[in-house]
């Protein structure tokens, strides 16, 4: 009887892992925007449905979001945010929340990029912020621009957190992974990653018609500026604003916690390098850093 036990218990484990091994690694693709010779698709776990987007559109930003399903219960939501600047300019920002208990892996994919160059913007390893008031901060530039044809695309990294409220009351994002390191195949810019339960991932990206600065010198000094300048550069945007590296205080939570702070969005180094080196990325990000001190 007991050896029957035994047996049942391990057919029913196998079949468990099984189950578990289809509904996490067999995948399967969605497409969520094309636009401009862009295409977006979400490759997930086959057995997570997406619904019908419900859309919304407010002032400069076109909304759209997705329920994830599996086997009926929701695990949560993806949600594409389409913001188009006074310049023309296009950021999308990509937030994917898991709500259930288990994770799963996906992939946010770029598509049409066949033969794109690419520069990346991180060639060495950036400065640190002063640990003594701000601790670590292991974010680092945007992965790089990806330039094919009249487009370029400015990637930025996928930033994995979870919800957190400090001592105080404040609520802050803490960071658990940045993932900053992509993979280019048959035209295709794969972000992979895991996401764990009641975490969500941010990424963002920033879409131009032309060159986002006028010489490859200039854009080599912007990049060599800002990793020596680690306030400079703002690594993490979402479209309420970029969240960035909270001061620390005596709750030990502050280690990785970031927030939005108004001294830092009303970033001057862009208007100032604007006025030096006049280019499509300053501009539209002054642009954008205004529309989020509007909200």
């Amino acid at each position: 009887m007991f050896r029957k036990f035994v047996v049942l218990l391990l057919v029913v484990f196998f079949m468990v892992l099984i189950i578990f091994t289809a509904i996490m690694f067999l995948k399967n693709e969605v497409e969520v925007y094309s636009e401009k010779e862009v295409t977006l698709a979400i490759e997930k776990p086959m057995f997570i449905n997406l619904s019908e987007p419900v859309a919304t559109e407010k002032g400069s930003d076109r909304t759209a979001v997705y329920d994830m399903s599996l086997l009926g219960l929701n695990v949560g939501t993806y949600t594409l945010v389409e913001r188009t600047l006074e310049n023309e300019t296009t950021l999308i920002f990509e937030e994917i929340e898991n709500t259930g208990w288990i994770p799963y892996a996906l992939s946010l994919n770029v598509k049409n990029l066949a033969e794109a160059d690419f520069k990346s913007w991180n060639p060495e390893a950036a400065a640190s912020l002063d640990e003594k008031i701000y601790g670590p901060d292991p974010t680092t530039n945007p992965n790089g621009v990806y330039a094919r044809g009249n487009t370029e695309i400015l990637q930025g990294n996928v930033f994995v957190s979870r919800n957190l409220q400090l001592g105080n009351g404040d609520e802050v994002q803490e960071l658990r992974h940045e993932i900053p390191e992509f993979t280019l195949e048959e035209g295709v810019l794969a972000k992979n990653y895991w996401l764990p339960p009641k975490h969500q991932s941010q990424t963002w990206m920033i879409i131009v018609q032309e060159p986002f600065f006028e010489t490859e010198e200039a854009e080599d000094e912007w990049i060599t500026f800002s990793l020596e300048n680690r306030q400079a550069q703002l690594n993490w945007l979402t479209p309420e604003g970029p969240l960035v590296k909270r001061q620390l205080t005596d709750d030990p939570r502050t280690q990785l916690a970031y927030d939005y702070t108004t001294e830092r969005t009303a970033n001057l180094s862009f208007i100032e390098w604007n006025e030096k080196l006049p280019s499509l990325f300053f501009e539209s990000m002054i642009l954008n850093l205004e529309n989020d001190l509007q909200r």
